[in-house]
């Protein structure tokens, strides 16, 4: 054992020369100069004190020991008191001082000492000294005293001996290929992100640097000015415009009412000479006289128009017309006159409206210039103000002014060909404008627009209140105009107007218009015989409406063109007479012009050799026709016929005609 061999109390000499023990305690520190003993059963008592004293004296009687405090004096008192006293190494050493300092209470408690000399003192001064130090670093450095008290207190402990742990698999160069490779891969990825980030902040330093150069360039000022001017010239214009409305809207009522006036009045004579004309053949055909003076006269003059009508196209060198196939405009002249009178006070009233105006508020040219301006300098305010969609609205009472004279039923200017129109055109296609954005750009809608909302409103009202079905001429420009000019959407109100104002116009003109007499055979046998020429006007009249109502497909639905054409025209009135008639070469033109106006569209899709449902009495009267000219041995009627059946897609009819009579296909 590490204590078993006795400890002897070593000389005072080479205590100091080994300097001061930490004795461990576990609630306070002590510091002597005696070395730890191993047990507590060899104490030193007063005799091994005093022999241990005896022999620091004689050490320092060798002059080993230099004194460094000679000045010090005891009484003999303080000597033998100082025997019966701990000695130093045996008292608790106060870290903490009291009222006095350390090395006053020391020499306190030294001064009854009265067995000690000079000599001792001096030591004891010296061994006071270095104790003193020895607590200052103490005090200072706490921690230190601790560890070391519990390091000499503790135990030893043998660390054991660990050996190193390796891995036991090997490192291939495969493995530090894969390594690399997805280091490699690591490193480029972040590289490509790296990229991607700085061409990022490449874009974002040229937008900037362009706005920065935009917000440079621009003014502010300008701008602000340019505004203010816009809005002053917009406030201006609408004022402008709420003084001159009620005029234009007043001049365009007195036309309209004129047109309508003689629309009225052509229609009104029509009705009252079909009635009056009809109503005569009635009674000549019962055998009674007309001997009414006022009748006749109407009857003479009825004559004398029809023979105008027939000599007007022999004198422009046309093809002389069938009878009931030329239409009635004829006013007498002094209505004439007053007609052409009424529509020129309305025009010479309509020219002054815009005499105290400046230019730049009443022509449509100069209008447009200031918002094209607005468009080319300011883009995105022009657009996120949906300046297209006001400026229809703004510029119809001025469209409407210059259409006050404008009849699209009469052989007038044509809407390409007015002012209004090219100035609209091309506000809306510039000739800057990218043909990658046509589509986008809001601007090229607003002559539709203009058309939709300013043009279709008047011409339907012409349609309703004017315009005459039984006329061609009517009827081909107002098909022209709105195959045309019609384009835009098919739901849109002023579009739905206008289709419905065309249906009920076609349906009143075929009730009210539409007039074909049955006679006995016997007055019918004369071709010259007045019911016979009345009839023959009356049915070719109703060919003529049924080519104008016709000459709308492509434009009204298909259902609607069939209804009207083949169920209220052909089988209500024209089969009817078709029927009556006689088998002859008069029969087979008859049938040959409404063949004629039939829509080839109409038989493209289908797919069987049956024809429509609507002409089945239709091709069952050509067949029956082709069976009477056999007997009257008209081949070529009878082949004439057969070529309307294969018109008409009756393949089915027209195989057994052919068969039956052998008639060469295709002639």
């Amino acid at each position: 054992m590490l204590f078993d061999t006795p400890w002897h109390l070593p000389e005072r000499r080479d205590l100091l020369s080994q300097g001061p023990f930490v004795h461990p305690d576990s609630r306070s520190l002590h510091l002597t100069a005696w070395p730890l003993r191993p047990s507590t059963d060899e104490i030193p008592d007063a005799k091994q004190i005093r022999a241990a004293r005896t022999r620091r004296k004689l050490a320092r009687a060798h002059g080993d020991y230099i004194s460094l405090d000679v000045s010090h004096e005891q009484s003999e008192s303080s000597q033998s008191e100082s025997d019966d006293e701990l000695d130093d190494h045996e008292k608790r050493i106060k870290f903490a001082p009291g009222l006095k300092t350390i090395k006053e209470q020391m020499a306190d408690e030294m001064s009854p000492s009265s067995e000690t000399d000079n000599d001792d003192e001096e030591l004891d001064a010296v061994q006071n000294k270095w104790e003193e130090q020895q607590i200052r670093k103490a005090i200072k450095r706490p921690q230190t005293i601790e560890s070391v008290s519990l390091r000499e207190h503790s135990p030893l402990h043998v660390k054991k001996y660990v050996e190193p742990k390796f891995s036991t698999s090997l490192v291939t160069v495969e493995d530090i290929r894969k390594r690399l490779t997805a280091r490699i891969a690591s490193i480029e990825e972040v590289h490509r992100a790296h990229v991607l980030a700085s061409e990022q902040y490449s874009r974002d330093l040229e937008n900037a640097k362009n706005t920065l150069q935009k917000l440079e360039t621009s003014s502010g000022e300008k701008s602000y000015k340019f505004f203010k001017e816009m809005k002053i010239f917009v406030e201006n214009f609408v004022d402008c415009l709420n003084n001159k409305i009620e005029e234009i809207y007043q001049l365009e009522s007195e036309m309209s009412q004129i047109l309508e006036g003689r629309s009225r009045t052509l229609l009104k004579r029509r009705q009252n000479d079909l009635q009056l004309e009809s109503s005569i053949l009635q009674k000549l055909a019962g055998t009674e006289n007309v001997n009414d003076e006022e009748t006749k006269s109407r009857l003479q003059e009825l004559e004398l128009r029809r023979k105008r009508r027939r000599q007007k196209p022999e004198e422009c060198g046309q093809k002389a017309h069938r009878e009931g196939m030329s239409s009635d405009e004829e006013l007498p002249v002094d209505q004439e006159s007053e007609y052409k009178q009424n529509r020129e006070d309305v025009l010479l009233l309509c020219k002054p409206i815009f005499e105290d105006v400046h230019e730049n508020f009443c022509q449509i040219k100069n209008i447009l210039s200031k918002f094209h301006e607005w468009r080319e300098r300011f883009p995105e305010t022009y657009y996120d103000a949906y300046i297209s969609l006001c400026i229809p609205k703004l510029l119809s009472p001025l469209v409407r002014k210059q259409l006050i004279d404008w009849n699209p039923l009469q052989d007038t200017i044509q809407l390409k060909q007015m002012a209004w129109y090219d100035d609209l055109d091309d506000f809306c296609f510039s000739e800057h404008d990218n043909e990658n954005h046509m589509e986008n750009n809001p601007d090229h809608k607003v002559l539709s627009a203009v058309i939709e909302k300013t043009v279709l409103p008047k011409v339907s009202g012409l349609v309703e209140n004017v315009w005459d079905p039984l006329s061609s001429a009517q009827t081909r420009r107002l098909v022209y105009f709105c195959k045309t000019h019609v384009l835009g959407d098919e739901k849109s109100k002023p579009v739905q107007g206008l289709v419905g104002s065309l249906v009920s116009r076609l349906n009143k003109a075929i009730e009210d218009d539409v007039f074909i007499p049955l006679y006995p055979k016997r007055l019918l046998e004369d071709r010259n015989s007045p019911q016979s020429k009345f009839q023959e006007r009356q049915f070719w009249s109703a060919v003529k409406l049924l080519g104008n109502v016709l000459l709308w497909d492509g434009f009204l639905q298909e259902d609607l063109l069939l209804e009207l054409s083949l169920d209220k025209l052909l089988n209500r009135y024209l089969l009817l007479v078709l029927l009556n008639a006689e088998p002859n070469c008069e029969l087979v033109n008859k049938c040959s012009k409404i063949v004629e106006h039939l829509p080839q569209s109409w038989f493209k899709g289908l797919c069987s050799d049956v024809t429509l449902p609507r002409l089945a009495n239709f091709s069952k009267h050509l067949v029956n026709c082709v069976h009477a000219l056999h007997k009257l041995n008209d081949r070529k009627g009878m082949e004439n016929l057969v070529s309307l059946l294969v018109k008409i897609k009756a393949q089915n009819l027209a195989e057994d005609v052919i068969a039956q009579y052998g008639i060469k296909r295709g002639t």
